[in-house]
């Protein structure tokens, strides 16, 4: 491909550290000699592999990440040299890659390629001629670098090319191409929408604060107009008095930026603890010195704008009725600047009450979702045998049937069980297969596809999946017996409609494949395998004894606290080899809110903006009501004197800010059914334009805001004739 400058290939590997106290499986990667000329990335110790050293035969080498660095050779600069050992073979460190760089990490490709949450150490990809040759592997990422002056367009125009003329000469590549994406778009795409939507909500939060702040401006002004007439009447200029006032704003909003940013780095652990793992370089969130230059803009900038008006307003005064004593207790307090403002924080604040509501019932209905298993009281940890210690099936198959021996008998434990991938786990094993009674597929493409699990006999029992038909498999399904399997309910509605699938049989691999076919002896319900949010696909369950497998979660059901069975869990294993590392020991419940943790966040995070933006409307009404009451006391003592009701009083008050108030309550809404259709991505079980949530979010608002005036307006009706006459 002459449109591409270079041209580095990846894939995930799980290393076992062994030779240690504690034996770890680290998270590695295996890649071509030019990976990191393709990244751009330099080591901060030592140097990268080179081509010589990424062929077949050649000494193993490796290269570690900061953070490996740290924790396992406590930052020692002489670490380039020393070995590692790894999957039993030992390595030589030849590099320390800098701390910032962690790729390729789960978020930052396609989850179709199975990466680590984050890389730990690299290692030359030393491919043998015939898995370069395999055209029928897809398991291996690639990252090119676009040569100089070559378009994206130009660049896939290229690939498409090269592989329909792939698809021509061979013919099992056929329904197989390649998508270029830039990596920035891969990186943050999916999050692009998320993280507007966030920054939306601070803007409207932020002018919510500022309509508030030019609110009590324009409140404070009035109060000191006799203040700036005399200062007129003595010589000031009006840009001096303009001038001045937005000295006092610009003071005030830097004030408020300041506090901001002191509350901001305190709540920078908490935001990351919230924020989900999906969320590209999260651990490198901080204030740093861009983060203090925009807070320092935005401040100025608000101060100004948001205090110009109230300034100009108030610099425009005509000095002979300001000093004339009659102008006392006016009752012309109210002007058509203050209700455009209250308008205009109402209407932004249920745009986006009415977004975070359509967030929260989206997670509740989300969290409705049965995910087909009982998470609770359960425990999970995975195994991963090193192929060069178990290079037998009966190995593998005789050592794991011994940790779950050793783990059935410990205290309090009620069943266990295995699984090659975990439910929610973030794994996939999808595959072809072929099943009896189907049409020759024309081409690889158009063959059906499943979930393959590899499984013991204790699996549904243990994660409590309900059998629909048939049976499970039991202990003696070895592999000197015939191939068994058992299907989920969608595999069998799918592909053998209303017909029990029982005696029915089917076989991994492609319909000329030489797999031995296996007979479905079961049906189970479906099991939300990728996401709460995700329809289930089809799935087929192996016994792990027939068809050995090297990776295994081994799953505890327990009558007591599942955390105190942690330790022992670990023992159990250990018992059995102690070199053997042990991955991702957690509950099942962690596993389950893991998966739901975007929209979590998503409700979360827009729900406290939402929260802070009513609070503010709230106070910037009750704050106007309070300066309306203050400005008319007089008049409502009178009116008091001269018999008005309390009904009277309330209704005199509360009557023209709670039409603002429903003012903004229309425009509110008719912007809200502008901006959330950008959020139907983001939706679960509930339409941008839900009814039930912009009614009673509307209603819930109008209530605030009508309780925001009622406690003025009810100060109001305890005026005392008397104090009131007698007022300034």
């Amino acid at each position: 491909a002459n449109s591409l400058e270079s041209v580095s290939i990846l894939y995930a590997r799980r290393l076992a550290l062994t030779g240690v106290d504690k034996p770890e499986r680290i998270a590695g990667v295996s890649t071509s000699s030019n990976f990191f000329k393709v990244m751009g990335a330099t080591p901060i110790l030592g140097r990268v592999y080179g081509e010589d050293e990424d062929q077949p035969g050649a000494n193993h080498v490796v290269v570690i990440s900061d953070a490996l660095w740290q924790r396992r050779f406590g930052g020692d600069r002489e670490v380039c040299g020393k070995t590692m050992k790894l999957d039993g073979d030992t390595y030589t460190i030849i590099g320390v890659m800098p701390q910032g760089f962690q790729f390729p990490r789960a978020a930052d490709l396609p989850s179709f390629f199975q990466l680590p949450p984050q890389a730990e150490l690299w290692t030359p990809a030393q491919l043998t001629s015939e898995q370069l040759q395999n055209r029928g592997s897809h398991g291996r990422a690639v990252i090119a670098r676009l040569s100089p002056g070559v378009t994206l367009a130009q660049a896939q125009a290229e690939i498409d090319t090269i592989t329909n003329r792939s698809a021509q000469q061979f013919p099992d590549s056929q329904g197989w191409g390649a998508r270029v994406m830039p990596l920035k778009e891969q990186l943050v795409g999916k999050l692009r929408r998320v993280l507007l939507i966030l920054l939306g909500a601070v803007g409207f939060v932020l002018l919510i604060a500022c309509v508030n702040v030019a609110n009590l401006l324009l409140t404070r002004a009035a109060t000191r107009q006799r203040e700036i007439a005399i200062c007129v009447a003595l010589g000031a200029g009006r840009w001096r008095i303009m001038r001045r006032l937005l000295t006092e704003s610009v003071l005030l909003a830097l004030a408020g930026g300041l506090v901001g940013l002191m509350l901001a780095i305190w709540g920078v652990d908490l935001l990351i603890a919230l924020s989900p793992e999906s969320i590209p370089r999260k651990h490198e969130i901080a204030v740093d010195g861009m983060a203090l230059l925009f807070t320092f803009s935005v401040s100025l900038i608000t101060g100004v704008f948001f205090g110009l008006a109230p300034a100009f307003q108030t610099s425009r005064i005509k000095l002979g009725e300001m000093l004339k004593d009659s102008t006392r207790g006016s009752t012309t307090g109210r002007s058509r600047l203050r209700g455009l403002l209250i308008t205009t924080e109402v209407a932004l604040s249920l745009m986006l009450l009415i977004g975070a509501g359509l967030l929260i019932r989206s997670f509740s209905r989300l969290m409705e979702v049965g995910p087909g298993f009982d998470p609770q009281n359960v425990a999970a940890l995975t195994l991963t045998i090193s192929s060069n210690r178990y290079d037998f099936d009966p190995k593998q198959v005789k050592f794991f049937k011994q940790v779950i021996d050793n783990m059935k008998s410990i205290p309090g434990v009620v069943s266990v069980g295995a699984v090659s991938e975990l439910p929610q786990g973030g794994g996939e094993e999808m595959d072809v297969f072929a099943f009896e009674g189907q049409t020759r597929p024309k081409n690889l493409s158009e063959e059906p596809t499943a979930d393959f699990r590899f499984i013991d006999e204790g699996y549904f029992k243990t994660l409590g999946v309900d059998l629909l038909s048939g049976r499970t498999f039991n202990e003696n399904e070895d592999n000197s017996k015939p191939r068994v399997t058992i299907v989920n309910e969608t595999l069998s509605r799918r592909f053998f409609g209303v017909a029990s699938p029982i005696g029915r049989r089917v076989k991994p691999g492609s319909f000329d494949s030489d797999e031995p076919w296996a007979t479905i002896v079961g049906v189970v319900k479906d099991v939300k395998h990728s996401g709460l949010d995700v329809e289930p696909r089809a799935q087929l369950y192996f016994p792990y004894q027939q068809i050995s497998w090297g990776r295994l979660a081994i799953v505890v059901r327990s009558r007591v606290d599942v955390a105190s069975l942690f330790g022992p869990m670990r023992e159990a294993v250990w018992a059995v080899n102690k070199d053997q590392p042990i991955t991702e020991l957690r509950t099942m419940e962690d596993y389950l809110g893991a998966s739901v943790s975007q929209p979590r966040f998503n409700a979360i995070l827009l729900g406290a903006f939402a929260f802070l933006a009513v609070s503010l409307a709230a106070v910037g009404i009750y704050g106007v009501v309070s300066y309306v009451v203050t400005q008319r006391t007089q008049e409502i003592g009178i009116r008091i004197a001269l018999g008005a009701r309390t009904t009277d009083v309330l209704r005199l008050v509360m009557q023209n800010e709670m039409k603002l108030v429903l003012f903004g309550l229309a425009l509110g809404v008719v912007g809200a059914l502008a901006l959330t259709r950008f959020m139907t991505t983001l939706l679960f079980g509930v339409t941008a334009t839900d009814a039930l949530t912009f009614t009673a979010v509307t209603i819930g608002l109008m209530l605030v805001a009508l309780f925001a005036c009622w406690l003025p307006a009810r100060r109001a009706t305890k005026v005392d004739p008397l104090v009131a006459l007698r007022y300034e």
